[in-house]
């Protein structure tokens, strides 16, 4: 495995996700950065910014499904200078079936998987997902209502799909397993340790890379920012600010059942007075979504921010927040900067208008996050 260091070239960092608000997050560490970011959410969208995220929507796809996005978009940005599949710090989802779809249709040899998100409790420790050092199956993520995690050892996942993933202690160990192995998931429990495997592999342009946003927040700090974002720092200055615009009628919408979510929502309406839209709380038989409930939801906000009655959104949940994307006449949409980690701030434009929008997947954050976020959005002092 070779590297390579890029001192002031502009660089092509491309990134295929399977969830909106991981497209988010995974391109507003970069934004804070300086460097110039692009979110695609159809796969025939290009995109010509260094760093671009595609949203394949591909989470929820059954495992035993081909979904052609993420090969689509693996062949056409093989030739990227960074490479990165990224997928859910939980596991939840098709994270063996897209890593394997995604390293064919690229055309790279090798596989490095870097899962953990120390920031967010989500450590990596002898090949298993920890969150807050309980396996992942164990936790509150195993009784997904949408999406159980049942497997917390990146081996035994991969196993499963016939993909035999070797497991590092550190990056030295990474790199001399990988010279003879073709898949290596690397261990990590600090955000150093991240910083450390980012550095090492970022550039080798024979390895795909696949983690969560963790991996990709460690790349944004490693890589140096690109000369156009040096010699434009003025600009960016200027477009970040036009995301610190305020809301004045800001609602919050939670499309999430996960728990954390729902005890973040208790909090936040007890904590300030803000508009609420949610989703009920009945539990649905294993593998069915509350589609209908779902769909209400978004008819609402749409109707909400086309009446003007709404100016900024706060929306936990992916399938949420990309479904209120989808619905929107969106023209375009811009990140601007992380509020917290995992949890992006954006410019959503549309054909009558720009309003702010914070997206939080429904695990993450503590019982405060979503109070932090309506802060954030309408320039509230905690």
């Amino acid at each position: 495995m070779t590297n390579q260091r890029y001192h002031g070239i502009a660089m092509r960092i491309r990134i295929i996700t399977d969830d909106f608000t991981s497209a988010l997050d995974g391109t507003a560490c970069f934004a804070g950065h300086g460097w110039d970011t692009a979110v695609l959410v159809q796969p025939e969208g290009t995109g010509t910014a260094e760093v671009v995220s595609l949203d394949t929507n591909s989470r929820e796809f059954t495992p035993e499904l081909d979904h052609h996005a993420v090969a689509n978009a693996a062949h056409t940005w093989r030739d990227a200078d960074v490479l990165t599949l990224q997928f859910d710090s939980t596991l939840r989802g098709r994270v063996a079936r897209d890593c394997s779809t995604a390293l064919a249709a690229s055309g790279r040899r090798k596989l490095l998987i870097a899962p953990a998100f120390p920031s967010a409790g989500r450590t990596v420790e002898e090949g298993r997902v920890l969150v807050d050092g309980v396996p992942v199956h164990e936790t509150a993520f195993g009784k997904d209502p949408t999406l159980p995690v049942r497997e917390s050892s990146i081996p035994a996942l991969f196993r499963a799909h016939s993909i035999e993933v070797k497991v590092a202690r550190d990056v030295a160990h990474a790199g001399a397993l990988l010279e003879v192995h073709d898949a290596v998931v690397v261990d990590a429990r600090t955000e150093a340790e991240l910083d450390t495997i980012a550095t090492t592999f970022a550039g080798a342009r024979d390895l795909l890379l696949a983690g969560s946003t963790g991996l990709l927040r460690g790349l944004a700090r490693v890589l140096p920012r690109p000369h156009s974002a040096q010699v434009a720092r003025v600009g960016y200055r200027d477009s970040a600010s036009a995301c610190m615009r305020t809301a004045r009628r800001p609602w919050l919408v939670v499309g999430s059942l996960n728990p954390q979510s729902r005890r973040q929502l208790v909090i936040a309406q007890a904590q300030c007075r803000v508009n609420v839209l949610a989703t009920g709380e009945s539990r649905l038989p294993a593998g069915v979504a509350p589609q209908a409930a779902l769909r209400d939801l978004v008819l609402q906000v749409v109707n909400l921010v086309g009446s003007g009655a709404c100016d900024g959104l706060v929306v936990t949940g992916g399938e949420t927040a990309r479904r209120i994307i989808d619905a929107l006449p969106t023209v375009s949409l811009r990140v601007c900067r992380e509020i917290m980690p995992g949890v992006p701030l954006a410019e959503v434009q549309t054909a009558t208008g720009t309003f702010p929008m914070i997206t939080k997947a429904g695990g993450f954050g503590d019982d405060d996050a979503l109070l932090t976020c309506i802060n954030a959005l309408t320039g509230a002092k905690p």
